[in-house]
């Protein structure tokens, strides 16, 4: 069913390639050739393909039942080494006060004055934790974990993890580290499209590649915000898509508009539009918020070029890019950028294959206004001819959006939903509209341009209600049973998605968490080797990653801390270590 054994060389092809890259950079310096890191770039990349296809041919057309079983995403297949690691850092991670104290924890050892602290301090973290949510300091390390993730049928979703400061906070050292940040996200989507490429020349299936970017990192933080307030106030008064609701009424942030692009793709020498304050502003705005300026439109007219940019890059090189969201506050930037980019990028053009969206948006369900944004986009599509790209997720700033809100005072009802169930049915609801939205739009007259999504979750309950719902449309049915693998107790049922779904349906969890719904969605789900299976890995330099880890430590509290988290993840793990220690008979996780 899985066509994997002629992949299963490419890791350490690509360990090959990463140790004879660094070779041929450190010639180049000592010879005094190459131009800084795009001269160690290329040679770098250069020797990734040889590597690549050289370990791919080596098995191509040994692919056996044997092969595919022994490479099934499974726990049986895990190092157990990396069991006993993953033990040790669920058991922090259970530990409530531990993850809320991570973030002062990691600065300080990082920066302790006392001989020898930081350096053990970093040595035990970097062995740990960061081993354990990191997949690799550099692209060719990161890539050869996904390669091996593939070979298992699960897929990468890619994202640059450095979010620490490389200045000291003035114009031009924020300057230099969001062209930094953007620089390695053009590598990191070039890699992804090489890794593509070079797996449809192993004979693997191509389509699950994906790249996540985070905005922030790439344009101040305060401009996003100012371009949010003012897009707010002018929203209004254009009010030029059709909504399902009055644009007033539906909760803050809002849904886009199409005059969005007057201010987050603003014409070279734009000046600022100026809407009025005080006189009427929507919801969740304040008099004293801050309107954008004539520089942050030089600034936004500039981000956009490079977003537009990255875009094109993305599809030519067949990797979904995915949008990530942001705190509330900016979140209105985001929408207008996804709106924009969808209506480019995810429609076919003329005399090329189209294979479904580029460009997702990330729909994050603990805001209140979720139903209205994913109405207003599927509307949207439909009207103007383009394939909608939906990451869904619950979401991880909802403490903080909520807090901020109350804290401020703003106007209207709080964005947030009120509990964790109305969360939970917000998420729940969306995946029954996406893929009803999905089985209609394929058995419509354009099935090219049928939604395609990814589910983002860490919920059990959700993972098997996404399971059902593609069963009850049809978009995936029952098959005989799979046959028994020698390593598992039982055979595991086949859902085999429809041929025309293939490609458009994924189900992500983060890197070194929640491996059990990874592996239940990698051996339930049939997509004729495609993998369905995601897990969104980060990667980066120690120092720069540090500040992501302790960020998802704290979104990721509620996941890991409670029922089915950490303590979930710790039983899997001890359980399949003592049938190791004891010689017992392997079993399904």
């Amino acid at each position: 069913m899985f066509f994997r054994g002629s992949l299963r060389n490419l890791p350490s092809a690509f360990r090959s390639a990463r140790r004879g890259a660094a070779s041929m950079a450190s010639a180049s310096t000592h010879a005094g050739s190459g131009s800084g890191s795009h001269g160690s770039r290329r040679l770098l990349w250069a020797a990734v393909p040889a590597a690549f296809v050289t370990g791919a041919a080596l098995t191509y057309g040994r692919s056996t039942d044997d092969d595919a079983a022994t490479a099934r995403s499974n726990i049986a297949s895990i190092p157990t080494t990396d069991l006993v690691r993953a033990y040790l850092v669920y058991t922090a991670c259970g530990i409530p006060a531990l993850v809320d104290a991570a973030p002062v924890l990691l600065d300080a050892f990082a920066k302790s004055p006392i001989p020898g602290i930081s350096a053990v301090a970093n040595a035990v973290i970097r062995r740990t934790f960061f081993n354990q949510f990191v997949a690799g300091e550099d692209l060719p390390e990161t890539m050869e974990t996904i390669s091996r993730l593939n070979s298992r049928g699960i897929g990468g979703l890619l994202n640059y993890g450095a979010e620490a400061d490389l200045g000291e906070g003035n114009a031009n050292d924020t300057s230099m580290l969001h062209e930094h940040n953007y620089r390695q996200d053009v590598m990191a989507v070039e890699a992804l499209g090489e890794y593509e490429r070079l797996v449809a020349k192993a004979g693997g299936k191509t389509g699950s590649s994906q790249f996540a970017v985070k905005i922030s990192g790439l344009i101040d933080y305060a401009v996003l915000e100012r371009a949010s307030t003012t897009l707010c106030r002018l929203r209004p008064v254009a009010n030029d898509q059709p909504q399902t609701a009055s644009i007033t009424e539906i909760p803050f942030p809002g849904v886009p508009q199409r005059s969005d692009a007057a201010i987050i793709a603003p014409a070279a020498n734009a000046t600022a539009v100026v809407p009025t304050i005080g006189a009427f502003d929507p919801q969740g705005i304040l008099a004293t918020d801050l309107n954008v300026t004539d520089a942050d439109m030089v600034e936004l007219n500039e981000f956009w070029r490079k977003m537009r940019s990255l875009g094109a890059l993305a599809r030519d090189n067949g990797v979904k890019l995915l949008i990530d969201a942001e705190h509330a506050e900016t979140q209105p930037a985001m929408d207008a950028l996804t709106l924009l980019m969808s209506q480019e990028f995810n429609r076919p053009e003329a005399g090329k294959p189209f294979t479904g969206p580029i460009v997702f948006g990330t729909y994050q369900s603990y805001l209140a206004r979720a139903p209205y944004l994913l109405d207003a986009m599927i509307a949207d599509a439909e009207a103007n001819g383009y394939a909608l790209g939906v990451k869904l997720v619950r979401g991880a700033y909802n403490v903080a959006d909520s807090t901020r809100w109350i804290k401020e005072g703003r106007s209207g009802t709080n964005p947030i939903w009120p509990n964790k169930p109305a969360t939970d049915l917000a998420y729940n609801s969306s995946v029954s509209k996406i893929v009803d939205t999905m089985a209609r739009q394929l058995d419509g007259p354009n099935p090219e341009l049928a939604v395609s999504a990814v589910y983002a979750t860490h919920n059990p309950k959700s993972v098997e209600h996404v399971l059902n719902e593609l069963e009850r449309t049809g978009l995936a049915s029952r098959q005989v049973p799979k046959a028994v693998e020698e390593h598992m107790a039982t055979s595991v049922p086949a859902l085999v998605l429809r041929d025309d779904v293939r490609g458009k349906v994924f189900v992500a969890q983060l890197y070194g968490m929640r491996d059990d719904l990874t592996d239940k969605v990698a051996e339930t789900l049939d997509s004729d080797g495609l993998p369905v299976a995601l897990k969104y890995i980060a990667y980066g330099k120690y120092e720069e990653v540090l500040p992501y880890l302790a960020r998802r430590a704290m979104e990721n509290k509620s996941v890991m801390t409670g029922e089915g988290g950490a303590a979930m993840e710790r039983k899997r793990v001890i359980t399949e270590l003592w049938r190791r220690w004891t010689g017992g008979p392997a079993t399904k996780a």
